[in-house]
Parts: structure tokens; sequence; C-alpha cells
């Protein structure tokens, strides 16, 4: 049954993190990611043209290959964490449908990101399976 974005964006990102710590290519891709740094990532929604609600923000507590918390945030500056990419209600739809992956949506600008881009780059494969087990997450989108 496929979960609606944005009305059930707790349930959206709690199945996210069991898809990716059942991902084994995230696992190994991931290998070390958030040891000895912040690796924690805050996954910004924006509203655009076709989504006029609030802004979404997924917090996923990463380390190591693991997805150890999930949860939608209030504000993004509530738990500290490493990294962010933001982007629109219609870029993030784009990327979980699989129309764009995660890096190539960084590189040209359809997603902002915050931290260090030397590291994120060193796990860009991490990044990409990210993307693509958001692609798992059965998902309807309600704009």
């Amino acid at each position: 049954m496929a979960i609606a974005l944005p009305d059930e964006a707790e349930t959206w990102v709690e199945s996210f993190r069991e898809r990716l710590n059942d991902n084994a290519d995230y696992e190994a891709a991931a290998d070390g990611w958030g040891v000895g740094f912040d690796g924690d990532f805050v996954l910004e929604i924006l509203p655009d043209d076709t989504y006029d609600g609030q802004p979404l923000y997924f917090y996923l507590e990463l380390r190591d290959g693991d997805c150890l918390q999930a949860a939608v945030l209030e504000d993004p500056d509530e738990v500290a964490h490493g990294y962010a990419l933001r982007g629109t209600y219609t870029d993030w739809k784009r990327i979980i449908q699989g129309d764009v992956d995660v890096v190539s949506g960084v590189m040209d600008g359809t997603l902002e990101a915050d931290g260090s881009t030397v590291r994120a780059m060193r796990y860009q494969n991490a990044l990409v399976e990210m993307g693509e087990t958001a692609t798992r997450v059965e998902t309807e989108f309600q704009y």
C-alpha cells in the first residue's frame, strides 16, 4: 500500500529507514560513514508551485552503513547534523520516482547540499544508494 506524502511523512521516513537498513549495497557503500564525524542528514522538502504546504524535514541518523534513527522534525535545526540536502517538493518527487539520482541532483543544482562536499563525494555511491532506496518506498504523491 502506497504511503501518502506529505500526509504520512512519519510513516514514509520510517519505511525509508527500514529499507535503507535492508539494503546491502548501501551498507557496503556507507562503510565508515559517520565514524569520527557527524554523518547525520536532514532532508528538506520545500514548498513550490506544486506543493504549497509547510516544509518537511526528515532526520536520518546514519552511522557505518546503518540508519539508527529516522524522524520528521518541526525545525531542521532542532538536532545536530553534519549534512543537509534541500530541494522543492517537485525535485524530491523526481528523485523518489527515480528520474534523477541524488549525486546528479546535487551537481546540477536540483538539490542544495550542506556539509563537507569532499567527504560526501568519497561516499557518493552511498548517496546514490540512498536515492535508489527511496525509489523502493511505495509512495503516493498528493501533489
